[in-house]
Order: structure tokens, then sequence, then C-alpha cells
């Protein structure tokens, strides 16, 4: 992506956001040892990968753009690897620049840790305005703002306006631009507010998808974290390599920084035969990621989907002990191991589901009522109001009220499969 503007010094900046270091992985304790201690130490990792990038492409300066932490109360673990992965920046003439989000508010507790000369972090009262020198000339203009709370729920990016000068501008905020839905709407603004501000380049965090929002003047750049913690952040993680040449023309590159590569894969049982055939695609699938972590650990979910004669002998398997076991043996011998998180069945019964939902008998009555869940609007509110009356039920209504929709579609498409199973018997 390149960008024209008129001529300055040409400099370079590493562009990170959502490092959620000490961030605590999902379901770690029912993973080997091994695995859990590589997720451990995976969002550290990564942050040392974006600051050897710096050091060694010689970039003028790093941004990072809010959740250095994951939480409010960030552990000293946490602040002491921060604050010696800045040491290092800074020891190579680096500057840094860090804006805490909502989940590192400045309301939060932090050890009275002295960081570095070099770092500077923006305060949470109004936008703070830098100027990063090369010798006694400026080379950039950064304004930035940090969370004085976790709910900031009001529009930050309307605070910030350039000031008057001829060298680049750059504004760093944690926001939701244009109400992000998969993220809480924290510091909602428009693309138009960061476009009016005058700013040339728009460093956000908030967002954990790489998502270009504009490549054109002003350049507008989610980075998204720099490690995927869970499998709902799969792909590559990382930061943005920022180049600006001496006629001002703007270069991006998404660098990978990321040490355990999240991946999933659903696979179609339809043409496929038996058991043997499956665990052969499964296997091309394991290998296949391997090559596309490029050199990094991976964790791979697999989901069969799909209709076939296969789903008889599925139903009658257990998918973690006979699908994923055989996919993970020799994997912790290896520092690029793909470890089967979960084979997840999701297959259907050889049927004509929508013909068999017209009929007026026992099994169209229940795949009606099953039709009907999945139509409604509120599923998890029904079904709450259901089990609020009995006391033995207010942990599954608890449950019931933390599923998102794409969750709730999954849970019923199961629910649906396995009672048709039982009903049909074998009738399919």
């Amino acid at each position: 992506m390149q960008i024209v503007m008129t001529a300055s010094q040409p400099f370079s900046f590493i562009h990170c956001a959502d490092l959620h270091l000490d961030s605590p992985f999902e379901g770690l304790h029912a993973l080997e040892p091994q695995i859990a201690a590589t997720l451990r130490d995976a969002t550290f990792k990564a942050f040392d990968q974006v600051i050897d990038l710096a050091i060694d492409t010689q970039v003028d300066f790093v941004i990072i753009a809010g959740d250095v932490y994951d939480g409010a109360d960030r552990s000293l673990r946490a602040q002491l690897r921060f604050r010696e992965a800045l040491r290092r920046a800074v020891a190579a003439g680096i500057e840094c620049f860090v804006a805490h989000g909502n989940h590192d508010p400045l309301s939060g507790w932090e050890a009275s840790l002295k960081m570095p000369e070099g770092v500077h972090r923006f305060g949470g009262q109004q936008v703070e305005h830098l100027i990063v020198k090369r010798g006694s000339e400026p080379l950039a203009e950064i304004y930035g703002i940090s969370y004085p709370v976790r709910e900031v729920r009001y529009n930050l990016a309307s605070q910030f306006q350039r000031q008057p000068g001829q060298s680049f501008h750059i504004g760093v905020l944690h926001c939701n631009v244009g109400g992000d839905p998969t993220h809480d709407n924290y510091a909602p603004c428009t693309l138009t507010d960061l476009i009016d501000s005058g700013m040339d380049y728009w460093a956000l965090g908030h967002i954990h998808n790489p998502k270009v929002i504009r490549d054109r003047e002003p350049c507008v750049i989610y980075p998204g974290n720099t490690q995927g913690r869970n499998v709902r952040e799969a792909g590559p993680r990382g930061c943005y390599l920022v180049r600006v040449d001496e006629n001002r023309r703007l270069q991006t590159k998404f660098v990978a920084t990321d040490v355990v590569r999240w991946s999933t894969q659903e696979v179609n049982i339809a043409d496929l035969r038996d058991i043997d055939e499956l665990l052969e695609v499964l296997a091309e699938i394991v290998e296949e990621t391997r090559k596309t972590a490029d050199g990094r650990a991976a964790i791979l979910r697999l989901a069969l989907i799909g209709r076939g004669e296969l789903h008889r002998q599925l139903r009658h398997l257990d998918p973690d002990r006979d699908l994923a076991l055989p996919l993970r043996e020799g994997e912790l011998n290896r520092d690029d191991f793909v470890w089967v998180e979960s084979v997840q069945n999701r297959t259907r019964p050889p049927v004509d589901i929508a013909r068999k939902r017209q009929v007026q008998d026992f099994i169209g009555d229940f795949l009606r009522a099953a039709e009907a869940l999945r139509q409604d609007q509120q599923p998890t509110a029904r079904l709450h109001k259901l089990f609020a009356a009995r006391s033995e039920h207010t942990l599954i209504a608890r449950h019931l009220k933390q599923l998102a929709q794409n969750d709730w579609s999954v849970l019923l498409d199961d629910a649906e499969t396995l009672g048709l199973d039982l009903l049909l018997g074998d009738q399919e």
C-alpha cells in the first residue's frame, strides 16, 4: 500500500496494539503441560518479537495503541517483562509511545516501576502532543490519550486536532470506529471524526483482527493483537511496519509476531466412505496447518460437518479420544507442533430433514420445535425463564445467559442432531 504526500526526512516506525501481556489463555488446565507452558509465555514472546523487529529494521520509534496488559490489576510479572522489552528498544535508540486502553486503564494497580527514558506514556486527561526528532529536526508529531478508567463510552477522537507544522502527524487511540459489533463500544467514533482531525496516520488499537480501515491519507489501521489467545482469534497476528520516505510516500507492511497460531478447519464428510479415509484427510489438514504456520507452533480445532453415511459411524465414537488422540501422536517432540485441540462432530444424518419436518408425526413435531427456536430472536431469554423456576437448574441458566448467538446456533444444531439420532434409531 502506498500513499503520496509532500517532502520531509524519511523515517520508519512500528505500530502495534493489544499485547494483553500475561493473558490467561482459555482451557490451559486441559492441555498437556508443554502446550500450556508455551501458551502461558506466548504474549510475552510475541511482544519480544515486536521489539526484535524494531531493532532489526532500525525504526525510529514504536507505538503501542492500548491494552498493554490483560487486566487493570496488571501482574508484576507482566510489568517487569514489558519494561525489559522497552529497555531493549531504548538501548537501540528507539523511542516508545504507549497508550492504555480499556483492559489496562490508568486507574488500575501498578507497581512503582520506573520506565526507561525514551518511553512516553500518554495521560488520560487530555490529548497529549509530542514531537519525535532526529537530531534537531522534527520527524513526526504524535498525539495520544490513555483511558483514565475502563468504561470510556464517549468520543475521544473528537479531541484530536492537528497543530501547525509540516512534519508527519500521527494519532494514537484505542477506540471502536464505526461501532464494530465484535468488540465493546469503547471510545466510539466515526471515520469522519478521524479524517477531520487532520492526522496523516491513525495508529489504532482495540479491534483484534488486523484491519486497514483506510489506505489513503489519512491512513487508518488496526494492527490487531500481537498474539492470538483462543480459537476465535485464528490466523496471523502481529504488527505493522510503517515507512515514510523523503517524499512522504507511506508504505505499510503487516509482520506476523505470533508465537502460537490458532487455526480452525471444517471437514465435510459427504464424500468420505469410512473412518480410515477421514483420518487420512485430517492428517493432511494437520500437515497443511504446519506448513502455513511458517515454523511456529499451532493449535488446531477441527469440525466435522455435512450429511453422509459416515455420520452413523461417528455417532458411536468419542471424537477427542478416537480422532484427536491419533493426530496428536509425536507432536510434543516438535518445536513446530500442531496440537489438535478438539474434533467437533457437527455432522447430520443422511436424511432429508426439510421433508421430515413437514410430516405430521412425532419426529416432525420435534424438528418444527427446533426450527422455531432457531428463528427465535432471544432464545436464551426464553430458556432462562424456563429454568429459573427450578433451583437445580440455576447453573444451566447462568451458562445460557453467557452464550453468544453463534454458540447458541451450534448448540441448537447439536441438540437437534442428537434428538434426531435417538428418534430415528436404525430407521436412517
